[in-house]
């Protein structure tokens, strides 16, 4: 209407504006009306429906932009969506239920099917079910035959190993290829590995923990830093004077809070960095949290750090006294929380190295459980 006194025009604002989403929201409303049967739609519904539908587009979509990314990738494609759902335990859930075309599936090889290479004839790993082999002796890697020259003689005859760090040439994989390989004089069985979808391996293996070689390794302990358990008195011995003034200077910093973790350097073992972690006990409500928090703050100090590989033992027995079963379906579902909702990470390879067929059974169990 124009001319004095009359009304002015009104800009024309949409129900999305209004909202403040940027799903139409009147298009919503239209297919509630059209595709329900309920005879009467509430004003906030179409509103509630679209922010919905738009939070989980956009978390699918960060978690596939994700995926392309570490795949170096600069498109998305249904193969990434596939994987971004398949790696989140609640959008899993949420559509456990439907097909993505052209997605694919989950990479997944049985247990039963994997296959340690021992010359030129494989040997069957031991079957991961819920009941445990008995303890008793397992097959090792095996050793070159003992050369009897004298120690000058054998010194300079033997050919050199190929380096950990992955300065060896050749076809070993302790080259190039594999990284912090643990190969230690033959004293390690590879008993199972999970090759998480971003590339990062996590491997079981039977082994003294001391000699395996890695950039990190994890010591359970408590807020006071006691180095009274199995690997705390391992580490002493290995360490001597050197590594026990290097746990006196954290212990300034006392006590620990349940979950945090604090890291130091190794000494005279193989390990170059010590990452001494405050572990929750078993009981409390709110146990399997902090153990899911525990997880993540060592994985998050490790890449502080820069370092590409860590070791981590069986923890069931040490300061935390979680049940196996227990402690390694937490212990696996923070690894790979961790590295699905983290944007970057310098970690490679994750060792559990274990000792007692019980343990190994669970362990190797629940990493075929994982979701890759």
């Amino acid at each position: 209407m124009s001319g004095r006194g009359g009304k002015k025009s009104k800009k024309s604002t949409s129900k999305s504006t209004k909202a403040g989403v940027l799903f139409p929201v009147a298009r919503f409303a239209r297919y509630l009306r059209n595709n329900t049967h309920h005879q009467r739609i509430g004003a906030l519904a179409p509103v509630y429906t679209a922010a919905v539908i738009e939070y989980l587009t956009a978390e699918i979509l960060e978690l596939a932009g994700n995926a392309a990314r570490d795949n170096k990738k600069a498109r998305v494609t249904p193969r990434h969506i596939l994987l971004a759902i398949a790696n989140d335990e609640e959008l899993n859930r949420l559509l456990r239920n439907v097909t993505i075309a052209s997605g694919g599936v989950l990479p997944r090889i049985e247990p039963e099917l994997l296959a340690k290479k021992k010359g030129n004839k494989f040997a069957t790993m031991p079957s991961p079910r819920s009941n445990p082999p008995s303890p008793g002796p397992v097959v090792v890697a095996k050793k070159s035959k003992p050369n009897y020259t004298s120690p000058g003689t054998r010194k300079n005859t033997r050919k050199p190993a190929a380096s950990a760090t992955g300065k060896g040439k050749g076809k070993g994989k302790a080259g190039k290829d594999n990284p912090n390989t643990a190969t230690a004089s033959g004293a390690f069985t590879m008993l199972s590995e999970k090759k998480l979808f971003l590339g990062q391996k996590l491997t079981v293996i039977q082994g003294d923990i001391i000699k395996v070689t890695a950039d990190a390794l994890l010591h359970p302990t408590n807020s006071t830093l006691s180095m009274n358990d199995d690997v705390g008195q391992a580490l002493e011995k290995s360490g001597g004077k050197e590594f026990q003034q290097e746990v006196k200077t954290l212990s300034s910093n006392l006590p620990l809070e349940i979950g945090n973790a604090v890291i130091c350097p190794g000494h005279n073992f193989l390990a170059k960095y010590v990452i001494h972690c405050n572990l929750p006990a078993y009981g409390p409500a709110n146990a399997p949290e902090q153990m899911e928090k525990a997880v993540k703050n060592i994985l998050t100090l490790a890449d502080e750090k820069n370092l590409k590989s860590i070791v981590i033992p069986s923890i069931s027995t040490g300061a935390s006294s979680f049940p196996k079963q227990q402690a390694a379906h937490l212990i696996l579902k923070g690894i790979s929380n961790y590295f699905v909702n983290c944007m970057s990470s310098t970690l490679k390879q994750i060792y559990f190295v274990l000792h007692d067929m019980e343990t190994i059974g669970v362990y190797t169990s629940e990493l075929a459980k994982l979701d890759s």
